[in-house]
């Protein structure tokens, strides 16, 4: 959306993939021209005050107003049940993680034994979140099993979503999975820097989402960072883009340009100047 609008502004501007997301920062801090959108500031806090705070080759040019979270997750029918679908609540205790042992009956799967499954995605991502310290120093009687990768972590979501069985899985937003499916974060003791890291007995901090560009960025494309400190797309909006291309299975340029089309009063405040159709 980003590089779509500075070209519909008369300027030039392409996407990147990087498959190292912690490449991006020496990248930035040599480059006048790279933006990094959304930068989750609770996963680069040494890149934060190496390059930001101590170089300063890389400066913030504002935060998205987009509401993040990541933790674990259930289907909101566990706690709350759905009428509807005819199915009764199997766990009204939750979210507070007290009452996950007293269910950890609905959760077990036969390579959990008479443990409660946790579903995460690529095993890496189980020391990452220290999901077998919380379990171990939270006294749970679970399990942590890994679904291999995001995408088949997101299959057995949708999975167990469309059958209305219980799950307790990893999950975050902004995502299309939870602005699709009606999900509960789990409340666990809060955040502190000395759970995180250490015990991991505690919940995740909330993120902000940076944006990023090299130090020099401002200076060489003024226009463009007076854009990119505006741009600000509300929940709902990207929301309802992911679950487009969810749906839709169309290219990201595809739905971000019809988005473009029909929501010129939203796009048209970040603009320094709106271009004329000539």
């Amino acid at each position: 959306m980003m590089a779509q609008l500075l070209e519909k502004m008369g300027g030039e501007a392409s996407t990147l993939k990087i498959a190292d997301i912690n490449s991006t920062w020496p990248a930035m801090a040599k480059a006048d021209n790279l933006v990094n959108p959304e930068a989750w500031d609770i996963f680069f806090g040494p890149q934060i005050e190496e390059y930001v705070e101590k170089e300063k080759s890389v400066v913030q040019l504002g935060t998205l107003s987009i509401t993040a979270e990541e933790g674990w997750y259930v289907p909101t029918y566990v706690i709350k049940g759905d009428p509807e679908r005819g199915i009764e609540p199997a766990c009204p205790g939750l979210p507070d993680w007290k009452a996950l042992n007293d269910c950890a009956h609905i959760f077990a799967s036969p390579e959990t034994g008479g443990k409660g499954k946790y579903l995460t995605g690529p095993a890496g991502w189980i020391d990452y979140y220290g999901d077998a310290q919380r379990i171990e120093n939270l006294g749970l009687n679970y399990e942590v099993v890994a679904a291999g990768s995001e995408a088949a972590l997101v299959a057995e979501i949708k999975r167990a979503y469309d059958r209305g069985e219980p799950l307790l899985s990893l999950m975050w937003s902004p995502h299309f999975v939870t602005q699709k499916y009606d999900l509960t974060r789990i409340e666990f003791p809060p955040y502190t820097k000395e759970c995180w890291g250490t015990t991991f007995a505690c919940g995740w901090q909330d993120p902000s989402l940076l944006k990023l560009a090299g130090s020099e960025f401002p200076e060489k494309h003024p226009t463009a960072a007076d854009f990119v400190s505006k741009f600000s797309l509300s929940d709902d909006d990207l929301g309802a883009l992911m679950v487009e291309m969810e749906e839709s299975q169309d290219a990201a340029d595809v739905v971000v340009k019809k988005w473009i089309d029909e929501n010129p009063d939203v796009w048209s405040q970040w603009l320094p100047s709106v271009p004329s159709e000539s």
